[in-house]
């Protein structure tokens, strides 16, 4: 198995360690699939990543990278799309990654580096008022949230072949799915099925989680070359990037991948991460430095 490059953000970093450093960018996504208005969200670049959208799409969420001392921090922060103007949703001497939109729509879910190191799931208010939201399981490195308050979790090993996804329903029953895995999770919308991709041999394959039945599902559905990050665009159709590109998979068709968006006009090096608001009618996307 080889080892996957996940750009693990919430992995704990040694002191004086430099997180990798990116630009994120807004832009307009017509019907016809042409990006427009491109705004740049950071002046220079810095570590600025894992980008959600607010139900409401009118705020622009992202794990941000604050000054350049020896130990790394992170807070969140949140970008207002009509206004143009960005401000922090957490500023504290802890690490919080992976911005989530909570379920009730109360705050966001986050993954939080504690003080001794621990990452655990945290609630923040829309206020900015941070408390544990799990307890267990610890380790967590990235997380989705389901139909029915139940989580898919990427729960880091002691080496990148041992990460696994696991599934933790409402009422905190853990089971793991999955071993050898990408940061991939994503729930397909109207069922529920999770979604996360596994790695067998030297490629991350797509797999599902049906928790109607607790079956999982390895496919033979390779995802592309250098592709990580899944989002779905409508119940059958799944998106995927990969290197400057992104993709798109229709369920019902063939298991093939077809080029859905090039974004090398915007992005001439290659795309980290990709969120779309409900409406989808804007794209954003975080481009390497």
């Amino acid at each position: 198995m080889r080892s996957f490059s996940l750009a693990l953000a919430v992995m704990t970093l040694p002191v004086a360690a430099a997180l990798p450093q990116y630009n994120l960018y807004l832009t307009d996504l017509s019907e016809d699939l042409s990006v427009s208005n491109r705004v740049k969200i950071n002046e220079t670049p810095t570590y600025i990543n894992q980008p959600a959208f607010s139900g409401d799409g009118e705020r622009l969420f992202f794990t941000l990278e604050q000054g350049k001392d020896a130990a790394v921090q992170t807070d969140i922060g949140r970008y207002h799309i009509a206004d143009k103007k960005q401000d922090e949703l957490t500023k504290t001497a802890l690490s919080e990654y992976s911005p989530t939109l909570l379920p009730d729509g109360s705050g966001v879910s986050v993954v939080v580096v504690e003080a001794d190191q621990t990452q655990r799931l945290w609630k923040v208010d829309w206020q900015g008022n941070s408390s544990l939201l799990k307890t267990d399981p610890k380790g967590v490195g990235y997380h989705a949230w389901g139909p029915h308050q139940d989580l898919l979790l990427f729960i880091l090993g002691d080496k990148e072949d041992n990460h696994t996804v696991r599934y933790l329903d409402k009422n905190g029953k853990l089971t793991t799915l999955a071993t050898g895995v990408g940061r991939a999770l994503s729930w397909q919308p109207g069922t529920q099925k999770g979604f996360y991709a596994q790695a067998k041999k030297s490629e991350l394959y797509l797999s599902s989680y049906d928790v109607k039945t607790s079956m999982t599902t390895l496919t033979e559905f390779a995802l592309p070359t250098g592709g990580q990050d899944l989002v779905w665009w409508s119940e059958d159709k799944l998106l995927v990037s990969a290197g400057t590109k992104i993709y798109q998979w229709q369920l019902q068709g063939k298991q093939e991948w077809k080029l859905w968006l090039d974004l090398s006009t915007e992005c001439d090096t290659e795309i980290s991460r990709f969120a779309l608001n409900k409406k989808r009618s804007q794209l954003a996307f975080v481009c390497k430095a």
